[in-house]
């Protein structure tokens, strides 16, 4: 007797195999569903309830502010973030009339009172809204109707995910075009292949994913997210014996084009006009090379010449950070002035170049002798009047026997010394060096040298650690003999000497294209990014966030407000009852997938019959993408070094919710009433742990006795004190 397969399977010449095909039919909204849709969106009005408050700065809506304002200015800024969003915001703020000086410093200052600042909440409560809508239509395309209100509603009620949709943030708009891309996949994979329908949801994928990765950098795991699923789509289409191999391909170009290619031209568009709108010197100058400086409309060309008693300013090869001195000294070893390397443009970063002798002002402003190769020279810190020195000490952190202190020490009148002088060894020249000259000559921009003490034959360095508070977290120079050579490569950026002012041997680069900043603005930001290590009080581990063990203050007007002003504090926390349900339904599916994966796994297992068809199926089919989206969007952040907050959390919990989701349809399918008191217990927990975190989500008065009850966690760090006023 021939075994009957399941829906989905055909008999091949050898064994069954499955077919490509839609599995689900999208259904039209009933009139339950249309009621929902409905109640589901007045519900979500409440992000929108009291925008205004707090008028003042929250959080880091002072870096999107400030963002606006250089955009204003066109200032060219670096940021670790893709620039959709500090796009979207400005275009939105250019829309009213407001004074453009407007200063805002710090967290907790007040908006001008003509600044669009509600306006600006208003875009992030929209998005928020239009996660929450999204997410009823993707769950509704796996779910039952009940399951897909229920969760919903858990997600317009996510404590965290409320905080970040009204406020002056990137992960409201973040969170919305994420949940765009997985809506639009999802129903692209139910559609019947080369229909408008799937056509449409396909581009729509794509233009989601391109909108996706241009608004944060952890666009990117979403993207991977899709990539993933796509894979395993190819996979399963390839091996549909019914499908010929050239349509197979015209399935592999479409996705090509749609999820790779769409994205990355929005991508660099978005580049484009955040490069068109700053086309002058601003806070982000200091990450950038000289060459793409150059590009800028303000950008000062330097002489080309450096002479001895040149003003000059040193950037580090690799770190494009300046050699750089401070009034600060060292708390240990020599207890002298500190050297250090900076990330902007300071008066503190300005050395003068002299002899190896005694200081002679005349001379060294009258006689135009070049820096060669080969040279001893001094160097000078104008600011504090010390010159670089380096001694027989460890360092501060490297204390390594081959390592040597470096430091500013003695004054003019300084008579020979080696431990005071550094031999020039001039090793390669720029890419936009014109010709062999900067290697025999010191040349402005085009010049890489060595710096290498004389008295202990130790080359000048510096590397990515950073110094302690006592070093205001700047990067550690030290001098190490026989180091990695990348880390020993310094250029001079900008020289100015009294015989130059009128020299017509000004420094000009060629042209710098459109892709050559692009790839050198993404090596600043993965830099930036990759140097967020200073501490943080509300820096938390990876660990931590499943079961929400902080929070992050947020905003709180204890030291601020007016007399007639309420006490407000808003901190980040998400709502308990999801983020515990999403926890333990993650490793419960972990579980069952794997089980499932083994069986499915099996090359010679016969399908189930179709009369075995199970939840349990339906279950591992409809989950394991969200279990991957999670597993992909918090696994990265337990392998980074930098600085961690709770909010990087959203993503992953994002998908977490919608993991929750397929369970209880699962436990409902299973068994109605054993899944309707866990959905029910879910529901009403959820809504219970939102209402009395309302005061701080939204920044509403509160008690001191309130807030004092409600810390329910030892490391929840509520400022209970604001409530004190």
């Amino acid at each position: 007797m021939t075994k009957e397969l399941p829906s989905g399977y055909f008999q091949g010449p050898f064994r069954p195999y499955k077919t490509f095909q839609p599995s689900l039919t999208e259904r039209p909204l009933s009139k339950f569903e249309q009621f929902a849709v409905f109640s589901i969106l007045l519900i979500s009005l409440i992000r929108l309830y009291k925008l205004y408050i707090p008028d003042r700065v929250v959080f880091d809506e002072i870096h999107l502010i400030k963002y606006i304002k250089n955009y204003y200015d066109g200032s060219i800024f670096v940021d670790i973030h893709p620039p959709l969003g500090k796009l979207i915001y400005f275009y939105i703020t250019k829309l009213f009339s407001f004074d453009k000086d407007f200063q805002i410093d710090i967290i907790g200052d007040l908006y001008p009172e003509d600044f669009p600042y509600l306006w600006l909440r208003l875009f992030s409560g929209i998005c928020g809204i239009g996660h929450v809508l999204l997410t009823f239509f993707t769950l509704r395309i796996t779910c039952n109707s009940v399951i897909s209100i229920v969760i919903t509603i858990l997600i317009c009620l996510e404590n965290s995910m409320v905080t970040v949709s009204r406020l002056i943030l990137l992960e409201g708009p973040s969170l919305f075009v994420q949940s765009l891309v997985i809506y639009n996949y999802k129903a692209f994979t139910t559609r019947i292949p080369f229909t408008g329908c799937w056509y449409f949801n396909l581009f729509v994928t794509g233009i989601a994913l391109g909108l996706n990765i241009s608004l944060k950098i952890s666009g990117l795991f979403t993207f991977a997210w899709v990539g993933i699923l796509t894979c395993v789509q190819l996979w399963e289409i390839l091996g549909d014996l019914r499908i010929s191999i050239w349509q197979f391909i015209k399935h592999l170009v479409l996705r090509v084009v749609a999820f790779i290619m769409v994205p990355l031209t929005i991508y660099c568009s978005v580049f484009y006009i955040h490069f068109e709108n700053l086309p002058n010197e601003g806070p982000g100058s200091g990450f950038l090379t000289p060459h793409f400086r150059s590009t800028l409309d303000d950008y000062q060309q330097q002489p080309l010449q450096v002479l001895y008693g040149s003003t000059i300013t040193i950037k580090h090869n690799a770190l494009e950070k300046y050699l750089h001195s401070h009034d600060l000294t060292y708390p240990r070893g020599s207890n002298l002035q500190q050297v250090t390397l900076y990330d902007f443009p300071d008066v503190n970063n300005e050395w003068v170049i002299e002899t190896k002798q005694k200081y002679n002002e005349e001379k060294l402003m009258t006689d135009q002798r070049e820096v060669k190769d080969g040279d001893v020279v001094r160097l000078y810190h104008k600011a504090t009047g010390h010159y670089l020195h380096v001694n027989d000490i460890r360092p501060p952190i490297s204390e390594h026997e081959y390592s040597y202190e470096v430091n500013g020490n003695e004054t003019r009148g300084l008579l020979g010394n080696e431990d005071y002088e550094f031999k020039i060894r001039m090793l390669v020249k720029k890419p936009h060096a014109e010709n062999d000259l900067p290697l025999i000559k010191l040349r402005t921009t085009e010049t890489i040298f060595q710096l290498i003490h004389q008295a202990t034959r130790c080359n000048l360095m510096s590397h990515e650690q950073k110094l302690p508070d006592w070093g205001e977290y700047q990067n550690e120079v030290l001098c190490v003999k026989e180091p990695t050579i990348p880390n020993t490569l310094w250029y001079v950026e900008s020289s100015s000497h009294p015989l130059l002012k009128d020299t017509k041997k000004l420094k000009t680069f060629p042209k710098f294209s459109f892709w050559s900043k692009l790839i050198e603005t993404h090596k600043v930001m993965f830099n930036l990014n990759k140097g967020f290590t200073n501490p943080h009080p509300y820096a938390s581990k990876p660990l931590d966030w499943p079961l929400l063990s902080r929070g992050i203050a947020f905003f709180s007007n204890y030291n601020l407000k007016s007399i007639d002003e309420e006490s407000s504090l808003i901190y980040y926390l998400g709502n308990v009852a999801i983020y515990y349900s999403v926890f333990f339904v993650g490793l419960i599916a972990i579980f069952k997938c794997a089980i499932y994966s083994f069986i499915k796994l099996n090359p010679y297992a016969s399908p189930p019959s179709s009369s075995k068809s199970s939840p349990y199926a339906n279950f591992y089919n409809n989950s394991w993408p969200y279990l991957v989206g999670w597993f992909i969007n918090y696994i990265p952040y337990c392998l980074m070094s930098r600085n961690l907050y709770l909010h990087h959390y959203l993503s992953a919990l994002n998908f977490g919710i919608l993991l929750l989701s397929q369970y209880l349809n699962y436990r409902v399918a299973k068994n109605k009433i054993i899944g309707g008191i866990i959905t029910a217990t879910i529901f009403v927990s959820a809504i219970y742990c939102f209402y009395e975190f309302i005061p701080i989500t939204y920044g509403l008065p509160w008690t001191l006795d309130q807030c004092n009850s409600h810390k329910w966690f030892p490391n929840w760090d509520i400022d209970c004190m604001t409530y004190t006023g």
